[in-house]
């Protein structure tokens, strides 16, 4: 969901501003920038946001004040890395933006509830699983990609939720009737998406996936 700026209060709007550069910045200070200069990577880089993109302006909306729509951030994360990733979900929202779809006033915030939860979500499960669970083709996809991709949209939907109910924009018993009912659908939609696509980028093109390893996940088992 993306949030119209005058739905929430001005303090909100600058100080989730303030973290999603802070946030940004710290991803250009830690990624690897020598692989800006592998035009393979930016080939995949760009190709990842234009879909994304793509994906983005397609929504639904539930009047008056916010709309639905599938993230597939939990790809970008995989594919590229959170660092990358973190650059990937802010191109994409420049590019909504220019289109007419979103407003700057609430660039951090969107950055921070559509990019930043799900990112943060996918990479952390990435590190518990590679700890924790067998390295397992099948754990790789249903874990790190189904499972991680629906409870990004879970979590992002329902701060979302909890934002609109905070700042009084919308009572609990309007988000519990008009709202949340959606939250199924939207976890298996984003699921099934995210799986998919990483079953076939595995598959298919596996050295477009910085998250996965032949070596680990698949040979000798």
């Amino acid at each position: 969901m993306d949030f119209p700026a005058r739905i929430l209060p001005e303090l909100l709007l600058w100080s989730a501003t303030v973290l999603a550069t802070l946030w940004l910045a710290g991803a250009v200070w830690r990624m690897p920038r020598e692989r800006l200069t592998d035009n393979r990577f930016t080939h995949v880089l760009f190709g990842a946001s234009v879909g994304v993109l793509s994906l983005w302006s397609l929504h639904a909306g539930v009047p008056p004040v916010f709309n639905f729509h599938l993230l597939g951030v939990t790809v970008l994360t995989l594919m590229l890395g959170w660092q990358f990733a973190s650059l990937a979900v802010a191109l994409v929202l420049v590019g909504i933006t220019l289109n007419g779809q979103a407003e700057w006033a609430s660039f951090g915030v969107n950055f921070l509830v559509m990019g930043g939860i799900p990112i943060a979500l996918t990479w952390r499960l990435l590190q518990l699983a590679q700890r924790r669970l067998p390295h397992n083709f099948f754990i790789y996809v249903y874990i790190n990609a189904f499972l991680a991709a629906g409870l990004s949209i879970l979590a992002a939907t329902g701060i979302g939720a909890g934002l609109l109910w905070l700042t009084g924009t919308q009572t609990a018993a309007w988000l519990g009737h008009q709202y949340l009912p959606y939250f199924p659908l939207m976890f298996f939609s984003e699921a099934v998406l995210n799986g998919m696509v990483m079953t076939l980028m595995v598959a298919l093109r596996p050295a477009w996936v910085c998250s996965f390893d032949d070596e680990l996940y698949i040979n000798g088992k």
